[in-house]
């Protein structure tokens, strides 16, 4: 097969597998939306953009647990191995793990006094910890294992 050819079928069957046409999902438009299928589940829309920054199955996120769902103020959420991304219309996708996702969820999550995500988990520019942002406060992750949250 030549490669112009070979380009053509496989750049088809990317457009077949990423293009399908399913119900709206986080980030999608009302009509279509974006979707893949890793570890035999769907992942759509934005959390799905955020999810193939993150590396898919193959980075730190690893497979998903389930399906997307239903989150606060008509958000979506879906759960993988490493973590949790979660989106809405105004803050769009962002992963939340470890020792932070369990404070947050354990403050009611979105619903919570934080609200959604805002950022990635970055370092503290002191270094002594990690940090991220959500919507209404911020939660800090310590080099010493403490965990806090400000909201």
């Amino acid at each position: 097969m030549k490669l112009r050819a070979w380009k053509a079928v496989t750049l088809g069957l990317v457009a077949a597998t990423m293009g399908a046409p399913v119900a709206a999902h986080a980030g999608g438009s009302e009509i279509t939306d974006k979707a893949a299928t890793y570890c035999r589940l769907r992942v759509h829309g934005g959390i799905l953009a955020k999810y193939i920054l993150l590396g898919s199955d193959k980075g730190r996120f690893g497979c998903p647990l389930g399906i997307e769902q239903a989150a606060a103020d008509k958000g979506r959420m879906q759960q993988f191995d490493g973590g949790s991304i979660y989106w809405s219309r105004t803050t769009h996708a962002h992963a939340v793990s470890g020792r932070i996702l369990e404070l947050w969820q354990g403050n009611r999550g979105e619903a919570g006094c934080l609200g959604y995500p805002i950022d990635e988990e970055a370092p503290t520019p002191d270094g002594r910890g990690r940090v991220q942002h959500f919507e209404h406060g911020a939660i800090w992750h310590w080099n010493d294992g403490r965990v806090s949250a400000v909201c």
